[in-house]
């Protein structure tokens, strides 16, 4: 079985799939991993995924079973369809242009996209993402900027990123990360999870402390954190 070997000073050695950041949105089978001490053997390793058989083949027909799942529920970005922004539907119009740039503009409820006449699926994608990006930090910097002052903290930056498996995250030098997804999601679901990271600048765990802090600025997080479960998906679509 071919997978990529990565050795590091670790202990011990691992397996995972790396699914890549479009994994959702590819149709590219993610990648078998083997992350191994230097001074391991390649025998050793060899016997180690061979060990892992059964995992291996499990875990493929898992996500292979998600890609083909959010595949099918792509939207195909062309007129008519509707996509999220702050929990409110917008319809998109694609206007086909003799044009060398694209155009993003939000009018009242609708998305308008101008684009070359030759532009395809992925140069539509990619002009959608930029615009939810740029929407995504000034968002996200306004309120991160109001509810940091409640708090009492302060953070360094923001940065908008397409994470894997997180809405949001707060590193040690107090930048914090959000998913430019997550623009998609409910304006109240928006808040709760700003909130959460401003919270790891006081806490940098998930104590009670932690929760009880996050639960003084937003008391119905446990409902927010439950869309997001429940509805996570859906912010795959494109």
């Amino acid at each position: 079985m071919q997978y990529q070997l990565i050795r590091s000073n670790r202990k011990s050695i691992a397996i995972s799939f790396d699914r890549g950041g479009n994994f959702k949105e590819k149709n590219i089978p993610p990648s078998l991993v083997v992350k191994a001490p230097y001074w391991v053997s390649l025998a050793e390793i060899e016997a180690f995924v061979s060990s892992k058989q059964e995992w291996i083949q499990a875990t493929a027909k898992r996500l292979q079973r998600e890609q083909e799942k959010a595949l099918s529920q792509r939207l195909k970005l062309e007129t008519g369809d509707t996509l999220d922004y702050l929990g409110e539907k917008r319809v998109l119009t694609v206007i086909r242009e003799e044009r060398s740039r694209a155009k993003v503009k939000c009018v009242m409820e609708r998305l308008l996209l101008w684009v070359p006449y030759e532009a395809d699926y992925e140069y539509k994608r990619a002009q959608l993402e930029k615009w939810y990006r740029k929407q995504a930090l000034l968002v996200f910097s306004r309120k991160a900027e109001e509810y940091a002052e409640v708090l009492g903290v302060h953070f360094a930056q923001i940065h908008i990123k397409d994470q894997k498996s997180r809405w949001g995250s707060c590193s040690g030098r107090g930048n914090l990360n959000f998913n430019w997804r997550l623009i998609m999601a409910p304006e109240p679901v928006c808040d709760y999870v700003i909130i959460h990271e401003l919270c790891h600048l006081r806490f940098m765990d998930h104590s009670a402390d932690f929760w009880q802090l996050v639960e003084s600025l937003c008391p119905h997080y446990k409902q927010y954190r439950n869309w997001l479960k429940e509805n996570g998906e859906r912010l795959y679509r494109i």
